[in-house]
């Protein structure tokens, strides 16, 4: 009976026990963070990229978005220190109009600086006339009490008094006059300063317009963030963007995005199966290299957050790789992991269903959608003028015309131009009369200066003629008067003169700081007229008038408002026509360089027989709004054909290769870059410099 009590305590306390750890324990676990127990596949995508790769950012500028001047074509091959981009810069018309403003700004602090001078010497003289009268003040005042009147004494006490105080203020006077000089030349020469730091930065911006190459590769075009265009020669880029790459030839490694939520299966090191979109049957292992310590924001695929991923590849891989090329890389399953690191040789089913979607593809003809170009090309856009940006196309040749050279191609209007020309040519009126005046003006100053300078002499002269009479005849208080008159009057001379050359440096100054004024206007009116006269744009050699497309994806036509250099059309040579089109990257492998395809133009039944004559440098994204991996393919004809112009839509179609015969098969496949459009700009000599 005690045995069975004892047990019965002994249950119950170790079940309280049992109950109260786990209550205090099951708080402290429950705070830890659930791991995964297994691994569940991740897909990611990404693209190729060389790690040595260069990318060319658009300079800084006043204005964005800015003019791309020179652009090297797509595919060139650049060395280290070679020009490669070029944008607009109103830094060369901010040189001249700063160095006119230096000069008049020197010019008229050189003015103001002798007027003050012309004022410091009226005090100086000031100040000697108070000196003289002090000084006969006080011969007065030194007579006995005893030998003049009362009614004497006390005037020429009081007298000497009134000497004194004056003498203080003319004193005080002249020191103002002289620190007002100084003030003056210390604003003019801060004034200046200032000038020279904007100079300073206007050459730093037109330094920096220039965009020069970091090292030797081959050079490829970016694409607009808001348009999706391809960034060309004479397009509009914002600043800050990329507008293109210099491919370096390291070492290829992806760089894929993962989604937060895949973020936790996923750790540095860990092996990843790779296949490539445009090679079928690819397939490789890949390890992690680094993935980014915080999620960014990619708007192109949604309102998702991805974390940048660096997939390092092995070495010695079987395929030819290329820059852009897109990836699709999987997460190795434990189940599925395979025994060999290289390249897989026995495909999986799923790499057969592709293998075998590819020859039913090769089966089918590969049509495409493209456009006729010109190897010669120059865009036609409107003139650069400074403080204009809009402008209104009032004349576009009709698309398709061939024009000769000197004949109008597009005729801009801005009515700001004409009413600014006009303010600023009544402005220069004025200055002229202005300045005929001034000329009057100074050269009576210098006569009445010269007869200044000729009394103030004379008059030295007698003082001295008085002061050399003998003592015995003239009495001693006014002898040692004629004396200090005689010093006053000399010093008077002295001034005079200098005075006069003061006054001389004023009106220089104020004629050429007139002058500096006019030169400014004439140079804005100069500017002006150029513009002007570049509202019309002539064809500077023959070519065919191509419409462009604006920003609302519609042919730019008469009426329009076209933003500053924006190109509204291109004249192109008909003689050298290529056909420019985009083969998406699923279907890269089944064209080979040299396959004859045929060429379609829309509402005629017209093929004409053509040969593929080179691929792009790069894959890249189709456009902004179609993110989809393309590779450019350029295609010439074999013979010229007739009734097909620049800027007309085809359809191209990429017949299989056993429907072209293997003499297209045997051809080179090596993918030379494709030799790009070359063109070049056709604006106002107001343009900026090339």
């Amino acid at each position: 009976m005690r045995f069975s009590t004892r047990c019965k305590l002994n249950f119950g306390s170790r079940l309280a026990l049992m109950c109260l750890v786990s209550a205090f324990s099951f708080p402290i676990f429950a705070d830890k963070p659930a791991t995964p127990k297994y691994q569940r596949p991740v897909l990611l995508t990404g693209e190729l990229q060389a790690a040595d790769s260069i990318p060319i950012i658009v300079p800084s500028a006043i204005v964005s978005p800015v003019t791309l001047r020179y652009f090297v074509p797509e595919g060139s091959k650049v060395k280290a220190g070679d020009v490669v981009l070029r944008v607009d810069s109103m830094g060369d018309s901010d040189i001249e109009r700063i160095e006119l403003e230096i000069s008049q700004n020197r010019e008229k602090g050189l003015r103001e600086a002798a007027d003050l001078e012309v004022k410091t010497i009226e005090a100086e003289r000031a100040l000697i006339t108070a000196q003289a009268a002090l000084a006969k003040a006080k011969i007065d005042a030194a007579l006995p009490k005893s030998q003049i009147s009362a009614l004497d004494y006390d005037k020429y006490q009081g007298e000497l008094d009134r000497a004194t105080r004056d003498l203080v203020v003319k004193q005080k006077a002249l020191g103002n006059a002289t620190d007002a000089v100084k003030r003056k030349l210390e604003d003019s020469e801060l004034a200046i300063k200032r000038l020279q730091i904007q100079i300073a930065f206007a050459k730093l911006q037109v330094a920096q317009s220039e965009v020069k190459a970091q090292r030797d590769g081959v050079l490829i075009h970016g694409y607009d963030n808001w348009s999706g265009k391809r960034l060309d020669e004479g397009g509009r880029a914002q600043i800050g963007s990329v507008a293109g790459q210099i491919l370096g030839g390291g070492k290829l490694k992806v760089i894929a995005w993962v989604l937060e939520a895949d973020r936790p299966f996923l750790q540095q090191g860990q092996e990843m199966q790779v296949r490539f979109d445009a090679i079928p049957g690819s397939y490789t292992k890949a390890v992690i290299e680094r993935i980014a310590s915080a999620p960014e924001a990619r708007a192109i695929w949604g309102k998702g957050r991805y974390f940048k991923t660096e997939i390092r590849l092995p070495d010695n891989l079987p395929y030819e790789l290329q820059q852009g090329m897109s990836a699709s890389i999987e997460t190795m399953v434990p189940n599925k992991v395979l025994a060999k690191s290289e390249p897989r040789k026995n495909p999986s089913a799923s790499e057969s269903a592709s293998k075998t979607s590819a020859e039913n593809q090769k089966a089918k003809d590969v049509i495409l959608e493209g456009e006729v170009l010109s190897r010669q090309s120059l865009n036609v856009g409107p003139p650069n003028i400074r403080q204009v940006w809009n402008y209104n196309l009032v004349m576009l040749a009709p698309e398709g015309s061939y024009l000769k050279a000197g004949e109008p191609v597009a005729i801009f209007e801005a009515n700001d131009v004409k009413t600014r020309l006009d303010t600023h040519r009544s402005s220069l009126n004025e200055k002229n009369r202005l300045a005929e005046k001034t000329a009057l003006d100074h050269a009576e100053a210098a006569k009445a200066a010269d007869l200044a300078v000729v009394e103030a002499k004379s008059n030295a002269e007698k003082a001295l003629r008085k002061a050399s009479l003998p003592k015995e005849l003239v009495k001693r208080i006014e002898y040692d008067k004629l004396v200090i008159e005689r010093d006053l009057f000399q010093q008077l001379a002295q001034l005079s003169e200098r005075q006069r050359q003061a006054q001389l440096r004023a009106r220089t100054a104020e004629l050429r700081s007139l002058k500096s004024e006019m030169a400014q206007l004439q140079q804005k009116i100069s500017i002006l007229e150029k513009g002007l006269k570049g509202l019309t744009v002539l064809a500077p050699r023959a070519g065919m008038v191509v419409h462009n497309v604006g920003y609302d994806d519609e042919k730019i036509s008469v009426g329009s408002q076209v933003f500053m250099g924006t190109s509204v059309a291109n004249l192109a040579d008909p003689e050298k026509i290529y056909v420019a089109a985009k083969l998406p990257e699923a279907q890269v492998s089944l064209v080979k360089q040299g396959q004859l395809v045929s060429v379609t133009t829309p509402g005629t039944n017209t093929e004409l027989i053509a040969r593929v004559v080179g691929f792009g440098a790069v894959f890249h994204g189709k456009s902004a709004n179609q993110p989809s991996i393309v590779r450019d393919v350029e295609i010439e004809f074999d013979s010229l054909p007739k009734n097909v112009k620049p800027g007309t839509a085809v359809q191209v179609k990429l017949m299989n290769q056993t429907n072209t015969g293997q003499s297209a098969q045997s051809t080179s496949t090596s993918n030379k870059p494709a030799p790009q459009q070359a063109a070049t700009n056709v604006t106002a000599p107001a343009g900026a410099k090339k």
